[in-house]
């Protein structure tokens, strides 16, 4: 049976920034499944992770897939550790795919955080990730930080999810 798993990022269409990383990571450490469709939600922001918009959207894909269906939500951290609003946001996400049995990845402080061990300049994101893969940066990321159970700096749990949907190169 044919397996469909939606994965929701922060970043917009146009840049898909967020989601070629994700791409990257899947590539590397999983063995291609064809039985296994992915497909990008692109929220344009996670303040975002609830509009009725995204739902809908999330919906459509469920309803026109004649498999199983799974969601995964891909979270930048932020500054979650010193500013409230962030931490009330975050929370509340973790919340909402909880409530929804969506699986959920945070990136500690964000996801070029995790893959560059920096912060990135939003008007340097695309340029970023095309270099990123251009160098094949991906080959140089320590699977360590990317199979945390806390927030830890620079580091992800993206593979402790993934795992639960592709078998291992």
């Amino acid at each position: 049976m044919n397996k469909q798993i939606l994965l929701c990022v922060e970043t917009n269409k146009k840049a898909r920034t967020d989601y070629q990383y994700i791409v990257a990571t899947i590539k590397r450490f999983y063995q291609n499944n064809r039985k296994i469709i992915y497909k990008p939600i692109f929220l344009d922001s996670k303040t975002k992770y609830n509009a009725k918009d995204k739902i809908k959207e999330i919906s459509n894909h469920i309803k026109e897939f004649p498999g199983e269906t799974s969601v995964i939500y891909f979270i930048d951290v932020d500054d979650y550790d010193i500013s409230y609003e962030t931490k009330v946001l975050y929370d509340s996400i973790k919340a909402y795919c909880d409530k929804n049995e969506y699986d959920f990845v945070f990136f500690t402080k964000d996801v070029e955080d995790v893959y560059w061990g920096k912060q990135v300049n939003n008007i340097e994101k695309v340029k970023k990730v095309e270099e990123f893969k251009r160098k094949q940066l991906m080959n140089e990321i320590d699977e360590s930080c990317l199979r945390v159970d806390e927030h830890k700096i620079h580091c992800s749990n993206i593979l402790n999810i993934l795992d639960k949907y592709w078998g291992r190169k």
